[in-house]
């Protein structure tokens, strides 16, 4: 089971996440997030990380435009996105498009190669409905990755709280069917105790787990024991 553990804000939690060998670090620029951080802190933080393509830019954009600059300003090239529809997604990639690729009109549905990795954030209610089942299927043909997190009045990320696990799979079916080379993260109040105890079912569904303030003294404070007593799931 890979581990990403989001919302650092301090050089000292960034090594101890590096050290005890988090698999992805995210880095939350959302002005809402108790987490957030500014993108020059951004930039300093990363620039002394040993793995630079470990690190996640975490954002909730207006627009394409505003998503290219905050990309920019950090120099971070995986990008979890809180916002953007399918179409904007496709062409954020294709100003990214790798450089010895031919310059071509990109069908959403084909892979092509791009700079950028996109995962795209979709918040799961507790049943899902045909309306999350386009949502699913639509980001799916786009996205590198997809990340579930539960959703509260149409807003993901620091909720806090747990994503079923029957809808969760349910979830990650669709995805995987539309695009099994899909990456599948789970967020939502993810902590070591419901890892351990679902662990059979998340490593057969997701690639990854996403902790957050199952880590933490309170937010954007990570604990140095609770970080590094998570990753011995890893090693289980």
């Amino acid at each position: 089971m890979n581990i990403k553990i989001c919302g650092i804000r301090r050089n000292k939690d960034l090594l101890t996440c590096e050290n005890a060998g988090a698999d992805l670090i995210g880095f939350i620029n959302i002005e809402r997030s108790k987490r957030l951080v500014k993108t020059q802190k951004i930039k300093d933080l990363t620039s002394s990380m040993k793995d630079q393509e470990k690190a996640v830019l975490v954002i909730e954009p207006e627009n394409m435009e505003d998503a290219q600059e905050k990309i920019e300003k950090t120099g971070l090239m995986k990008v979890q996105l809180h916002s953007l529809l399918a179409e904007d997604i496709i062409k954020l990639k294709m100003h990214y498009q790798t450089k010895n690729e031919p310059n071509k009109c990109i069908d959403p549905v084909k892979k092509y190669k791009s700079d950028l990795t996109v995962i795209r954030v979709i918040g799961l209610p507790k049943k899902i409905n045909f309306q999350k089942i386009r949502e699913i299927q639509d980001f799916t043909r786009v996205c590198d990755g997809l990340l579930f997190d539960s959703e509260i009045e149409g807003k993901t990320g620091g909720t806090g709280r747990q994503i079923p696990l029957e809808t969760a799979t349910e979830a990650a079916k669709i995805a995987k069917k539309c695009n099994p080379d899909l990456k599948l993260f789970l967020a939502g109040g993810m902590n070591k105790n419901r890892i351990e105890n679902e662990l059979k079912t998340l490593d057969n569904f997701f690639d990854f787990v996403d902790v957050n303030s199952g880590v933490e003294d309170e937010p954007g404070v990570k604990n140095m024991a609770k970080i590094n007593d998570l990753m011995e799931i890893k090693v289980i």
